[in-house]
């Protein structure tokens, strides 16, 4: 469910997860309602899973970029007190790039931690939980804000991502039936949402 003060990206997400539904596992579903016997087609069920799983992550980097253009944008508007960037220090420590409290330095360091951290955001892979964690951060949360049944049900779903991405559907252990696949993309996306 979304409402008019939802984000715009997460309306993308929603919208694209149910295309993803309908062209790979609406018709799974029927059937699996219809006859819980039937066997799912494991390609189609991988597919969704991956797609979901690239969906969630392009979420996650957009929701990064946004943040950081956003202090980009106040901190080159004039707000450059320490102050008034706090969240960049602690974009900073998420980076490994310790504060400068020398005056003459805190431009250059803060412009050099927004450009780290956008160079992070192109370098992701994934949706675990450390990635979740630093894009979380670069959004604007602060890491004791970072949601940890979130963090923990993105990193399951990355892992499971894995799985089908490295071996062939037919061996991966993990795919399990539509509703179940479903239902965790829907769990995900209920997480993110509150999130």
């Amino acid at each position: 469910m979304t409402t008019a003060s939802t984000c715009p990206l997460l309306v993308r997400l929603e919208s694209r997860i149910s295309e993803l539904k309908q062209k790979f596992i609406q018709d799974q579903l029927e059937a699996e309602a219809d006859d819980p016997s039937f066997v799912a087609d494991l390609d189609r069920l991988a597919a969704f899973r991956l797609l979901v799983h690239a969906e969630i992550e392009e979420f996650l980097e957009s929701k990064a970029e946004e943040g950081l253009n956003a202090l980009d944008s106040a901190f080159k508007g004039g707000a450059q007190a320490v102050r008034a960037n706090l969240c960049l220090m602690v974009i900073g420590a998420t980076l490994g790039k310790p504060a400068k409290f020398d005056a003459a330095q805190w431009a250059s360091y803060a412009l050099e931690v927004l450009a780290s951290a956008r160079m992070a955001v192109k370098e992701n892979n994934g949706i675990k939980q450390a990635s979740f964690q630093q894009l979380a951060v670069f959004s604007g949360k602060m890491p004791d804000e970072t949601d940890v049944v979130l963090s923990s049900a993105l990193n399951a779903y990355g892992k499971s991502r894995g799985d089908v991405a490295h071996k062939s559907a037919i061996r991966v252990r993990t795919i399990r039936a539509p509703s179940a696949e479903l239902k965790d993309a829907e769990d995900l996306l209920m997480g993110l949402r509150t999130f």
